[in-house]
């Protein structure tokens, strides 16, 4: 089987990491796999790193027309069985030169656009996939006619694994310094806590680290929150935590963030909205809060530092979940699975087309 795993775009997003991801783990699974995406971005250089073939390929603006014809040559020279898209212009492209069946990937929190042109692109679309159930549950699938499953994104259990020791009353959390990641809503906790720090890893967004810095001063607790602005050594950041902590308010349609913390050990206090709360089972292997609820991820933060047995256990539990459920071996056992039941179904439907067009009708001529 081959597969071609379209994802052009300069930057990392959401998108453009679960389609590096994907080809990972269909690559891992014995899949031969190719990258098209744009030249010399993160996510080509990414994808070399780990062994990926690398086909160039802009969609963006007004490169779709040449990019159109760059994907029909791509698509010659590979021949795959099946085009997964993970961005809107990749998945129009793919629809539009037909070379195989394709897949829509989606892990973008907004929502499908809705007309004419869009329904025509869903009815020529073999199969869309989203990462988790609330997806489905919020009416994300609810204009499609076909066939669409659930496959979580996957996370890379063999880079984030749990270290071999912790510091104490160390509070981690990674994401954009956006309001709608909650991180006000972690300071506020922290913020009761005497004794206990916070590091919150990312780059300024619609928040600078001046902003929240200022926040935090405001509540007494400036000298215990840090913001190492965005960082590439993950792993070693999480290593550094006690407690692991994504209070975002709203977003994550996929939080790597979260799944990065079970995989790394990390016990995760995680805000119950979205795609959270498919990923974290509440007192399973994380404990979820109401978003924006401060004073519950307190208590949260408090008990679970008083109590490193009940820490261990959801810390040994999210890791045995990731390795079980969404390492990139597993799900990339369950693309496999899927694609294989795809192409059979493919198969026997041109078998029967082929059968209908070859038997006629003996009362005629």
């Amino acid at each position: 089987m081959r597969v071609l795993v379209l994802a052009s775009c300069r930057w990392l997003n959401a998108a453009v990491e679960g389609a590096l991801l994907q080809a990972r783990a269909l690559a891992g699974a014995g899949v031969e796999t190719a990258f098209a995406g744009t030249p010399g971005s993160p996510a080509m250089i990414e994808a070399v790193r780990h062994g990926i073939r690398c086909l160039p390929l802009r969609l963006e603006g007004w490169s779709f027309p040449m990019g159109l014809s760059a994907l029909r040559g791509i698509c010659r020279e590979f021949a795959p069985d099946f085009v997964c898209a993970h961005r809107s212009e990749d998945h129009t492209a793919a629809v539009l030169l037909d070379p195989c069946p394709v897949v829509r990937v989606r892990s973008d929190i907004r929502r499908p656009v809705a007309g004419r042109a869009a329904a025509w692109v869903d009815g020529r679309t073999s199969l869309v996939v989203v990462p988790s159930g609330f997806m489905v549950r919020e009416g994300y699938l609810s204009r499609r006619r076909g066939a669409s499953e659930i496959i979580p994104q996957p996370v890379d259990t063999a880079r984030f694994a749990p270290p071999a020791g912790r510091p104490e009353g160390v509070v981690v959390s990674a994401g954009r310094l956006s309001e709608v990641k909650g991180h006000r809503t972690l300071i506020r906790a922290v913020a009761c806590l005497p004794g206990v720090r916070a590091v919150i890893a990312g780059a300024p967004a619609q928040q600078s680290v001046e902003d929240l810095r200022s926040f935090a001063a405001g509540l007494g607790a400036a000298e215990r929150i840090e913001f190492p602005g965005r960082l590439e050594d993950m792993p070693a950041f999480y290593s550094g935590g006690t407690l692991g902590v994504v209070a975002s308010l709203g977003s994550e349609a996929v939080s790597r963030a979260a799944a990065e913390m079970m995989a790394s050990g990390l016990p995760v206090l995680a805000a119950a909205t979205n795609g959270l709360v498919d990923l974290v089972a509440d007192g399973r292997t994380g404990l979820l809060h109401p978003p924006g609820d401060w004073r519950t991820l307190s208590l949260q933060i408090r008990y679970l530092l008083d109590n490193p047995g009940a820490a261990a256990y959801l810390s040994t539990n999210a890791r045995e979940f990731c390795e079980r459920e969404i390492s990139i071996v597993a799900v990339g056992g369950k693309w496999l699975s899927v694609l294989e039941g795809l192409r059979r179904g493919n198969k026997a439907t041109r078998e029967r087309v082929s059968l209908t067009e070859g038997t006629g009708n003996p009362s005629e001529g």
